[in-house]
Protein backbone atom coordinates (compact mmCIF):
# COMPACT_ATOMS: atom_id res chain seq x y z
CA UNK A 1 0.00 0.00 0.00
CA UNK A 2 1.48 3.49 -1.01
CA UNK A 3 0.15 6.75 1.00
CA UNK A 4 1.37 10.08 0.33
CA UNK A 5 4.52 8.25 -1.44
CA UNK A 6 5.68 6.06 0.94
CA UNK A 7 5.31 2.06 0.88
CA UNK A 8 3.65 0.65 3.66
CA UNK A 9 3.63 -2.86 4.22
CA UNK A 10 0.44 -3.68 6.01
CA UNK A 11 -0.77 -6.93 7.38
CA UNK A 12 -4.13 -8.95 8.31
CA UNK A 13 -4.03 -9.95 11.43
CA UNK A 14 -6.88 -11.96 14.55
CA UNK A 15 -6.64 -8.76 16.28
CA UNK A 16 -8.86 -5.52 17.33
CA UNK A 17 -6.81 -2.71 17.22
CA UNK A 18 -4.69 -1.14 14.72
CA UNK A 19 -0.87 -0.92 15.33
CA UNK A 20 1.99 0.64 13.55
CA UNK A 21 5.60 0.51 13.60
CA UNK A 22 8.65 2.68 11.77
CA UNK A 23 11.74 0.00 12.18
CA UNK A 24 15.54 -0.08 11.56
CA UNK A 25 17.95 0.46 9.95
CA UNK A 26 15.30 1.56 6.55
CA UNK A 27 12.71 3.43 8.51
CA UNK A 28 10.11 0.62 6.97
CA UNK A 29 6.52 1.31 8.01
CA UNK A 30 4.70 -1.41 8.68
CA UNK A 31 0.84 -1.67 9.85
CA UNK A 32 -1.30 -4.38 12.10
CA UNK A 33 -4.62 -4.53 10.92
CA UNK A 34 -7.86 -6.47 12.02
CA UNK A 35 -9.00 -8.63 9.06
CA UNK A 36 -12.39 -6.63 9.22
CA UNK A 37 -11.14 -3.13 8.37
CA UNK A 38 -10.77 -1.58 5.20
CA UNK A 39 -8.36 -0.29 2.84
CA UNK A 40 -9.71 2.77 3.54
CA UNK A 41 -10.16 3.17 7.09
CA UNK A 42 -6.01 2.01 7.42
CA UNK A 43 -4.93 4.62 4.96
CA UNK A 44 -7.57 6.91 7.23
CA UNK A 45 -5.42 5.69 10.47
CA UNK A 46 -2.00 6.17 8.34
CA UNK A 47 -2.36 10.07 7.13
CA UNK A 48 -3.47 11.06 10.95
CA UNK A 49 -0.05 9.07 11.82
CA UNK A 50 1.85 10.94 9.14
CA UNK A 51 3.35 13.55 11.32
CA UNK A 52 4.75 10.72 13.34
CA UNK A 53 6.28 8.39 11.08
CA UNK A 54 8.05 11.24 9.01
CA UNK A 55 9.67 12.29 12.23
CA UNK A 56 10.12 8.68 13.10
CA UNK A 57 11.94 7.87 9.81
CA UNK A 58 14.19 11.11 9.99
CA UNK A 59 15.19 9.91 13.71
CA UNK A 60 16.38 6.44 12.29
CA UNK A 61 18.45 7.82 9.07
CA UNK A 62 20.47 10.06 11.69
CA UNK A 63 21.19 7.68 14.00
CA UNK A 64 24.22 5.05 13.35
CA UNK A 65 22.10 1.76 13.45
CA UNK A 66 24.07 -0.91 15.10
CA UNK A 67 23.23 -4.52 14.22
CA UNK A 68 22.07 -6.78 16.53
CA UNK A 69 24.64 -9.36 17.15
CA UNK A 70 23.59 -13.12 15.95
CA UNK A 71 27.11 -14.92 17.35
CA UNK A 72 27.46 -16.29 13.30
CA UNK A 73 30.44 -16.98 11.35
CA UNK A 74 32.28 -14.40 9.68
CA UNK A 75 30.55 -11.68 12.37
CA UNK A 76 33.12 -9.32 13.79
CA UNK A 77 33.87 -8.62 17.38
CA UNK A 78 36.61 -6.82 18.99
CA UNK A 79 39.37 -8.17 21.59
CA UNK A 80 41.48 -5.51 22.87
CA UNK A 81 40.48 -3.13 21.07
CA UNK A 82 41.32 -5.18 17.83
CA UNK A 83 38.78 -6.67 15.87
CA UNK A 84 38.67 -10.36 15.27
CA UNK A 85 36.24 -12.61 12.91
CA UNK A 86 34.10 -14.86 14.88
CA UNK A 87 34.51 -18.68 13.71
CA UNK A 88 31.85 -21.45 15.06
CA UNK A 89 33.43 -24.94 15.81
CA UNK A 90 32.35 -27.80 17.18
CA UNK A 91 32.43 -28.15 21.03
CA UNK A 92 34.50 -30.60 21.74
CA UNK A 93 36.95 -27.72 22.38
CA UNK A 94 35.91 -26.67 25.90
CA UNK A 95 36.79 -23.02 25.82
CA UNK A 96 36.69 -20.14 23.45
CA UNK A 97 40.12 -18.93 22.28
CA UNK A 98 41.54 -16.67 20.11
CA UNK A 99 44.11 -16.88 16.96
CA UNK A 100 45.34 -14.71 14.16
CA UNK A 101 42.39 -12.56 14.56
CA UNK A 102 39.81 -14.81 14.96
CA UNK A 103 37.75 -15.78 17.56
CA UNK A 104 36.96 -19.42 17.92
CA UNK A 105 33.61 -20.01 19.38
CA UNK A 106 32.60 -23.88 20.52
CA UNK A 107 28.88 -24.70 20.26
CA UNK A 108 26.33 -27.17 19.58
CA UNK A 109 25.17 -27.61 16.28
CA UNK A 110 21.67 -26.69 17.42
CA UNK A 111 22.73 -23.95 19.72
CA UNK A 112 21.01 -20.82 20.03
CA UNK A 113 21.46 -17.11 20.23
CA UNK A 114 21.76 -16.77 23.85
CA UNK A 115 23.78 -19.93 24.26
CA UNK A 116 26.60 -18.60 22.06
CA UNK A 117 26.40 -15.38 23.29
CA UNK A 118 27.10 -16.73 27.49
CA UNK A 119 29.85 -18.69 25.62
CA UNK A 120 31.62 -15.76 24.01
CA UNK A 121 30.80 -13.62 27.30
CA UNK A 122 32.05 -16.39 29.41
CA UNK A 123 35.77 -16.14 26.95
CA UNK A 124 35.77 -12.15 27.62
CA UNK A 125 35.28 -13.23 31.22
CA UNK A 126 38.71 -14.90 31.26
CA UNK A 127 40.46 -12.49 29.37
CA UNK A 128 40.07 -10.35 31.78
CA UNK A 129 40.89 -12.64 34.68
CA UNK A 130 43.86 -13.01 32.97
CA UNK A 131 44.80 -9.61 32.31
CA UNK A 132 44.17 -7.80 35.62
CA UNK A 133 46.66 -9.23 37.34
CA UNK A 134 48.96 -8.21 35.06
CA UNK A 135 47.82 -4.45 36.07
CA UNK A 136 46.70 -4.91 39.33
CA UNK A 137 50.50 -4.47 41.45
CA UNK A 138 51.11 -1.56 39.50
CA UNK A 139 47.81 0.48 39.57
CA UNK A 140 47.74 -0.49 43.66
CA UNK A 141 51.07 1.23 43.74
CA UNK A 142 50.17 4.02 41.89
CA UNK A 143 47.26 4.79 44.16
CA UNK A 144 48.50 3.50 46.96
CA UNK A 145 45.07 1.66 48.09
CA UNK A 146 43.87 -1.52 47.74
CA UNK A 147 40.56 -3.25 46.75
CA UNK A 148 39.22 -5.75 48.96
CA UNK A 149 37.88 -8.03 46.29
CA UNK A 150 37.51 -7.42 42.42
CA UNK A 151 34.59 -8.40 40.22
CA UNK A 152 33.91 -8.46 36.80
CA UNK A 153 29.81 -8.85 35.43
CA UNK A 154 28.41 -6.84 32.64
CA UNK A 155 26.61 -3.60 33.89
CA UNK A 156 25.73 0.17 32.72
CA UNK A 157 29.06 1.44 34.32
CA UNK A 158 32.36 0.54 33.24
CA UNK A 159 33.50 0.15 36.71
CA UNK A 160 32.28 0.98 40.24
CA UNK A 161 33.77 0.74 44.00
CA UNK A 162 31.62 0.49 47.16
CA UNK A 163 32.56 1.37 50.30
CA UNK A 164 33.31 -1.89 51.56
CA UNK A 165 36.19 -2.05 48.91
CA UNK A 166 34.75 -4.21 46.29
CA UNK A 167 35.71 -2.70 42.57
CA UNK A 168 33.75 -3.94 40.29
CA UNK A 169 34.78 -4.35 36.37
CA UNK A 170 32.72 -4.03 33.00
CA UNK A 171 32.87 -7.28 31.21
CA UNK A 172 32.91 -5.45 28.45
CA UNK A 173 36.55 -3.83 28.83
CA UNK A 174 38.04 -7.22 27.24
CA UNK A 175 36.31 -5.32 23.92
CA UNK A 176 38.46 -2.04 24.51
CA UNK A 177 42.61 -1.37 24.77
CA UNK A 178 44.09 -2.34 27.62
CA UNK A 179 44.75 0.71 28.39
CA UNK A 180 40.96 1.48 29.12
CA UNK A 181 40.75 -1.47 31.38
CA UNK A 182 43.47 0.27 33.36
CA UNK A 183 42.55 3.57 33.70
CA UNK A 184 39.35 2.15 34.92
CA UNK A 185 40.59 0.29 37.62
CA UNK A 186 42.93 3.34 38.51
CA UNK A 187 39.67 5.19 38.46
CA UNK A 188 37.86 2.74 41.07
CA UNK A 189 41.03 2.52 43.13
CA UNK A 190 40.93 6.42 43.21
CA UNK A 191 37.21 6.06 44.70
CA UNK A 192 38.53 4.33 47.02
CA UNK A 193 40.25 7.63 48.78
CA UNK A 194 37.71 9.68 47.37
CA UNK A 195 34.37 8.71 47.39
CA UNK A 196 32.88 11.19 44.59
CA UNK A 197 34.31 13.04 41.95
CA UNK A 198 34.83 16.31 43.38
CA UNK A 199 38.22 18.05 42.57
CA UNK A 200 40.33 16.21 45.12
CA UNK A 201 39.36 13.05 42.51
CA UNK A 202 40.13 14.66 39.88
CA UNK A 203 43.62 15.83 41.33
CA UNK A 204 44.16 12.42 42.59
CA UNK A 205 43.36 10.94 38.47
CA UNK A 206 45.58 13.72 37.47
CA UNK A 207 48.50 12.17 39.68
CA UNK A 208 47.86 8.41 39.27
CA UNK A 209 46.50 8.55 35.36
CA UNK A 210 47.76 11.76 33.88
CA UNK A 211 46.37 11.21 30.41
CA UNK A 212 43.49 9.91 31.89
CA UNK A 213 40.37 12.52 29.64
CA UNK A 214 42.33 11.00 26.91
CA UNK A 215 41.81 7.49 27.56
CA UNK A 216 38.09 7.98 28.80
CA UNK A 217 37.46 9.50 24.41
CA UNK A 218 39.36 6.05 23.76
CA UNK A 219 36.85 4.05 26.20
CA UNK A 220 33.45 5.73 24.94
CA UNK A 221 34.40 6.28 21.46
Amino acid sequence: MIVNGIEINVKRKNIKNLYLRVTAPDGEVKVSAPEYVSDEEIINFIESKMDWILKKREEIANTDYVPKLKYVNGEKHYLWGEEYTLQLIENNVKNAFAKDKTIYLPVSKRSKIKSRQKTLEDFYRNELKKEIPQIYNKCIKKVGKSPNEVKIRKMKNWGNCRKNGVITLNLNLAKKPKICLEYVFIHELCHLIEFNHSKNFKKLMDKNCPNWAEIKKILNG
